[in-house]
């Protein structure tokens, strides 16, 4: 199901295991009105305490710890806090994690390149409830995201699925996509589980990772 948007301020925690860049991140961040640092961890019992003890809408999720795992904290975290909305910050363009934090539920996967304009855009995307992903992190998936023969598993899948899943995709919610379409919801709400059955996919974000792998949307309307 597709999160519902959230309300400004954005309550967001910073977990980071460099002080510096930390706190420089949540100087830049403080600066904006929708957005409202609540914290820095710098390592993961300290973010769990954090989001379970404050109300917490956005984790900025450093991926590579020098004694932690990155993947290991987000599914601590979305265990304690199935609501949170978890952007994963990474050096690394081409690795293991962007679709290791996608598919058990992170919205978001941004280099540590973007800008501090790029990361409150991914802020604002993912708290209007679309993902938000680095355009070279986007290539990445598109070009290497694990779907054996995806064109084939496409083609399991009705016309007018095919346009719901670009819809999806493209951060639709349900009653969007009924309206543009002239469809009811139950209508839609059944497209979406018939594609998640043909697919194999539990959640939005696999439907969309599949569409960004057959190039059915531009990586860079689905990217910031």
């Amino acid at each position: 199901m597709r999160a519902r948007p959230l309300r400004p301020p954005y309550r967001v925690v910073i977990v980071e295991d460099h002080k510096f860049i930390a706190e420089n991140l949540a100087q830049r961040l403080a600066l904006e009105t929708h957005v409202e640092v609540v914290g820095i961890a710098n390592f993961g019992s300290a973010a769990l305490h954090l989001v379970t003890h404050h109300e917490v809408d956005i984790v900025l999720l450093d991926m590579q710890f020098e004694q932690e795992d990155g993947i290991g904290i987000a599914k601590q975290l979305l265990e304690a806090q199935p609501q949170l909305r978890i952007i994963g910050l990474s050096v690394h363009d081409a690795d293991y994690h962007p679709v290791a934090l996608l598919e058990p539920g992170g919205m978001g996967y941004l280099t540590k390149r973007s800008t501090a304009r790029e990361v409150l855009e991914a802020i604002r995307r993912v708290a209007s409830g679309e993902i938000a992903i680095s355009p070279s992190i986007a290539l990445h998936l598109a070009t290497h995201a694990p779907y054996h023969t995806p064109n084939e598993q496409l083609q399991s899948l009705t016309h007018k699925e095919v346009e719901v899943l670009a819809d999806i995709a493209h951060g639709l919610s349900i009653k969007q996509i009924a309206r543009r379409s002239g469809l009811t919801e139950k209508t839609i709400q059944s497209h979406r589980n018939n594609m998640r059955k043909k697919l194999k996919a539990t959640t939005d974000v696999q439907l969309c990772l599949l569409a960004i792998k057959v190039g059915l949307i531009d990586i860079h309307q689905t990217a910031m």
